[in-house]
């Protein structure tokens, strides 16, 4: 499954930058983050608690960043499986672009290639993508929110 967002936030690609390659700041983003632990600085790992439909499962999401240029472009390489809840495992490539707009804008684009095992994939493509984009846009208000106030 294929999913791709792209949103503007009224900071400059520096300072955005320097926010999404701090896993803590970025996980505290996102509302499914229970805990981050920074491993070495190209792997973390993050707990993560979702439901979906009727379903509720617990992963724990094993982070390599693949690559990273500064300030343009951050690939994630995540591997997880649940811990507690529902059976099943996920892999993702997450692909972070930055293009800056102006000196004060900068346009994200984030493009997820997701695969589920277990009984998360079998509840279906578009009950997850639907979950994910919900999850997405609390991500983007959170996000803003916290540059702003930085």
């Amino acid at each position: 499954m294929k999913i791709e967002e792209t949103f503007q936030i009224e900071s400059p690609p520096q300072k955005v930058w320097d926010f999404i390659v701090d896993p803590h700041k970025i996980g505290s983003c996102l509302p499914s983050v229970q805990s981050v632990e920074v491993v070495d600085e190209s792997h973390y790992k993050t707990v993560v608690k979702q439901k979906v439909g009727f379903i509720s499962a617990t992963f724990e999401i094993h982070t390599e960043v693949v690559e990273k240029e500064s300030p343009r472009r951050l690939v994630l390489s995540n591997q997880g499986k649940t811990i507690l809840g529902a059976h099943g495992s996920l892999t993702s490539l997450d692909t972070i672009t930055l293009t800056p707009v102006s000196d004060h804008q900068t346009e994200v684009t984030v493009v997820s290639e997701i695969k589920l095992r277990g009984q998360l994939a079998i509840l279906g493509a578009k009950l997850i993508e639907a979950k994910s984009k919900e999850i997405f846009a609390e991500a983007i208000v959170n996000l803003k929110e916290k540059l702003q106030a930085d």
